[in-house]
């Protein structure tokens, strides 16, 4: 199929034929970047964008699995683009086929290492990108790294190589293992999923994505089985789902989640994607040659119930200690045409948010305060009793916590929390934060900034990571400081700018109030002012999923009239 597929591809190159470099043999295309480890571009949500040189010219290179045909963008030719040698007619994952003009490309480049693509679609996107598609990613495995931000290339193995690798049980990791089919047009990936929201649930085949953060759903089959959407302004056509879980194997998935509603979805073999912001909770190795989406994550247990705690003073072996675990266990996977998994509990594991305004923090290890606010700070016991129990006293409520297995496979609630630090190529500094259990009412990880001695910094900022409720896994990535804080809070963006490394300090639960989503803040001590950076949503930048009461209506005619309509 896939041979047949890529003649048809050439065929349909009018002109000076098919200059297509995709019938070279496998070893000469996986050569180049098998074994490399390259970084992800820093941005809050997972996206699988690398960096790459088209001839002299720095160029974000995105990886698509699910595209048949490379891409080049017309911005990233200086004096407008090369004559196009032809066209080709290639189909979309969302239905029908569309054609592109071909042009030839200047050498490219990723990771040092050179790329065989010598043509490419032109796409209409404004920036300058290079999508590397099926025709150069299929004979290599992605292992995408979340907390590392990281991909790392190998060669396609067959299934039964990966059954063999995630057999052994592991004292660490849980390992999942997810069969992809692939679709008999347009050849891309498929995997089977659970859409659930309330009584309604929608199970079928959706094609594995990795260019988009966002999910999918394909708007007339998820209404036809219960599914509603958020309400829009009137007459404006559905665009988000807020549904009560996605799973792709039992108990394997997000829980809850925001996502896109396709109204235009005409594909007769898929009901949408699956992008990052469902298998990016996992360490994950898409081989859609291999026919397998491996899905590794830290295990974990329910304690047994002990007295709730505000905070937690997290120590230096936190630090990337999760991220680097090896290892399989049992898998749990279910084919791509195959049944629905069962719907997922509520994550376990309540606790009562710190009332009003944040404590003073201090670590055990004399770190400096998180927040502070006027007056002595407390100890690590006291804003416990505090965050406990609004009068001060202690709580008597016995709630059970989860506990993450480290690299050794100890369990601990230490080991839910994961950062890794690195600098990016223009000497800024970004962060990424993991938390590896549910959070039932979120959670925020303090930092402490470091500088170039290894001493701790006082920049009379507190800094951080803030995490909505949600299932484990959840990651965000952010500069320290962000560009746009050199014009909110001036004083701490220069502060904080002397800061070349970050340790994680302390955890509370609860969210930070002034962040809806996944975000980094930072909180000037003088003013108590806080601002957030905030990773995007099927619902805009940072705007957090809407508490769903009940199902979506049609607003009522005098409504509709008094409405603003969404610019245009």
């Amino acid at each position: 199929m896939r041979g047949a597929f890529l003649l048809w591809l050439c065929l349909g190159v009018v002109g000076s034929g098919c200059h297509r470099e995709v019938a070279s043999g496998p070893s000469s295309r996986t050569e180049g970047l098998v074994g490399r480890t390259l970084p992800l571009l820093a941005s809050p949500a997972l996206r699988l964008t690398v960096a790459g040189k088209l001839g002299t010219r720095t160029v974000p290179v995105v990886l698509d699995v699910a595209r048949p045909l490379s891409m080049v963008s017309q911005e990233c030719f200086e004096g407008g683009i090369p004559p196009p040698e032809g066209t080709v007619r290639a189909p979309e994952i969302a239905g029908g086929f569309r054609a592109w003009p071909v042009v030839p490309l200047p050498a490219l480049t990723v990771g040092g290492a050179s790329v065989p693509l010598r043509t490419a679609g032109v796409s209409g996107e404004k920036p300058c990108s290079v999508t590397l598609g099926s025709d150069v990613l299929e004979p290599y495995a992605l292992t995408v790294d979340p907390l590392r931000r990281e991909v790392t290339f190998t060669a396609s193995r067959s299934r039964e190589a990966y059954v063999a690798e995630t057999s052994a049980s592991d004292a660490a990791r849980e390992v999942h293992r997810v069969e992809l089919s692939r679709e008999p047009v347009g050849d891309w990936p498929l995997l089977a999923a659970r859409v659930a929201q309330g009584e309604s649930e929608l199970t079928g085949p959706f094609v594995l994505s990795t260019r988009e953060p966002f999910s999918r759903l394909a708007l007339g089959p998820a209404e036809a089985q219960g599914l509603q959407p958020l309400e829009t302004a009137a007459n404006l056509p559905p665009r988000t789902f807020a549904v009560d879980s996605v799973d792709v194997a039992e108990g394997v998935g997000v829980r809850p989640l925001v996502v896109e509603a396709a109204g235009r979805w005409d594909s007769p073999s898929s009901l949408g994607r699956l992008g990052p912001d469902v298998w990016g909770r996992f360490t994950a190795t898409l081989d859609a040659k291999g026919g397998v989406l491996v899905l590794r994550r830290p295990r974990v247990l329910a304690s047994e119930a002990s007295a709730s705690r505000g905070t937690e003073a997290l120590g230096p072996d936190n630090v990337e200690s999760v991220g680097r675990m090896q290892g399989s266990s049992p898998d749990s996977g279910i084919a791509s045409g195959g049944g629905a998994s069962s719907k997922g509990a509520r994550p376990d594991g309540l606790s009562t948010p710190a009332p009003g305004p944040v404590a003073a923090l201090e670590d055990t290890h004399d770190a400096a305060p998180a927040v502070s606010r006027p007056g002595p700070a407390a100890t690590p016991s006291e804003v416990s009793r505090e965050a406990s129990s609004p009068s001060g006293a202690p709580s008597s409520r016995l709630t059970p916590r989860q506990r993450c297995a480290d690299a050794h496979g100890v369990f601990s609630e230490e080991a839910c929390y994961g950062l890794h630090v690195r600098r990016e190529p223009d000497g800024t500094v970004s962060v990424v934060g993991a938390v590896f259990r549910d959070l039932p009412e979120g959670g925020r990880v303090h930092l402490e900034p470091v500088g170039a001695e290894g001493q701790r910094l006082e920049p009379g900022c507190a800094v951080g990571l803030s995490f909505p409720a949600t299932s484990r896994g959840l990651t965000t990535q952010h500069r320290l400081p962000w560009p746009s804080l050199a014009q909110s809070l001036p004083a701490c963006h220069a502060a904080l700018t002397q800061a070349k490394d970050f340790r994680l300090s302390l955890y509370e639960e609860a969210r930070q109030p002034e962040c809806p989503t996944a975000c980094a803040f930072v909180t000037e001590t003088a003013t108590r002012r806080t601002v957030c950076e905030c990773q995007p949503t099927p619902l805009g930048e940072g705007v957090a999923a809407p508490s769903r009461k009940k199902t979506s209506r049609e607003p009522p005619p005098e409504e509709r009239e008094l409405e603003p309509e969404d610019p245009r």
